[in-house]
């Protein structure tokens, strides 16, 4: 899997009006996303609400993604549900199809288990997919966090190549990806990018990327070119945009109203996620101006 690197977007799902899946606006936005030079697309991760999708439109969704990438860039779908059978059987779904890769959130949500449980756990989404498996770490969303003794035997399962990290633990990600230097670890902390390749990230996955492929693809060219102090200025306007998305009390819908000022429309996020309200959405915009974004 030496080519599964580089700038992968943690791609939103986009809906029409009665919150059902649109592959039209979906096609859109995937085909923006490839016209920038990314690398490849996270499917149904956090930002594209794949926990509230019923899993048929999830599955509809990835052979959408699919269709329209035509192999000119990876997929790595998450497919992590509430419920272990339903993981179970979207990672059966995206091997079959074709997926270079897939991602699962542990099992935690409301209960706490232990390292034999997310083993025994990792072991069965593992076994269900023919294309290889990263783990997910984003302990302040789980409550569960990585550790060394758990990376160490999770990362021996047959089919487990690494990890997408969310935990913005630089330390502690340096520290993994060095020790285990055949394992390859996705930074999903946007603001962390470029410390993170430093220290031994193989790329990233992350929602702002939905806003600004092309910065983040240049951000990369120049982190390859060994051109560190250009990479630091990009991560730096990076950095900018992302404290404007902040502005917005809800980030997914803050990326969605983002968009479609962009012309990228893609629907309402879906509940709990909410669209904003008229002073919010100025308050975004007036945020996204005084930093020249929509002149970018």
């Amino acid at each position: 899997m030496d080519n599964l690197n580089g700038i992968f977007p943690a791609i939103v799902s986009t809906f029409d009006n009665n919150g059902k899946f649109d592959p039209i606006s979906m096609r859109r936005i995937v085909r923006y996303q490839i016209d920038a030079g990314v690398h490849g697309l996270y499917v149904c991760g956090g930002t594209g609400e794949g926990l509230l999708m019923q899993y048929k439109e999830r599955q509809d969704l990835l052979e959408t993604v699919l269709d329209e990438t035509r192999g000119d860039i990876k997929v790595i779908a998450h497919i992590g549900a509430f419920q272990i059978p339903e993981t179970i059987v979207l990672a059966q779904h995206a091997s079959e199809i074709g997926v270079d890769a897939i991602s699962a959130l542990p099992p935690s949500y409301f209960y706490k288990p232990d390292e034999i449980s997310q083993i025994d756990y990792y072991k069965s989404v593992a076994a269900a997919s023919n294309v290889p498996l990263l783990i997910y770490n984003i302990p302040q969303r789980t409550g569960i966090a990585m550790t060394e003794s758990l990376y160490d035997e999770l990362i021996q399962v047959e089919n487990i190549i690494g990890m997408k990290d969310s935990s913005g633990d630089i330390f502690t990600l340096e520290h993994l990806a060095n020790k285990w230097k055949n394992s390859l670890i996705f930074e999903g902390e946007d603001s962390l990018l470029l410390s993170s390749l430093i220290v031994g990230a193989v790329g990233g996955i992350g929602a702002s990327y939905n806003l600004m492929p092309k910065l983040y693809v240049q951000l990369w060219e120049t982190y390859k070119k060994n051109n560190i102090d250009k990479a630091a200025k990009i991560q730096a306007k990076i950095n900018d945009i992302i404290r404007a998305l902040l502005t917005s009390p809800d980030l997914i819908g803050g990326i969605k109203q983002v968009l479609a000022w962009m012309g990228l429309e893609c629907g309402n996020p879906l509940s709990p996620n909410r669209t904003l309200k008229p002073e919010e959405k100025l308050k975004l915009r007036k945020a996204f101006e005084e930093i020249n974004f929509f002149d970018i």
